[in-house]
């Protein structure tokens, strides 16, 4: 690997810590226990588009 390479992934790292901690932060401050909780809420709403994308995560959270 070069240093362009472990930069871009040192960056890609960051960027998943900053989401985990928003993640947390909301899970929090709306006493949200778990992320089928989450899970529940947001797949109706997924439904009601039909992308191919949604199709993908609503699968993936339904495991």
């Amino acid at each position: 690997m070069d240093k362009q390479a472990i930069m871009n992934i040192a960056d890609g790292l960051k960027q998943i810590e900053e989401g985990v901690e928003k993640i947390q932060s909301v899970m929090r401050a709306q006493n949200i226990k778990s992320i089928k909780d989450v899970a529940a809420e947001l797949i109706p709403i997924l439904k009601k588009n039909d992308d191919e994308i949604n199709e993908s995560i609503i699968q993936h959270l339904e495991k």
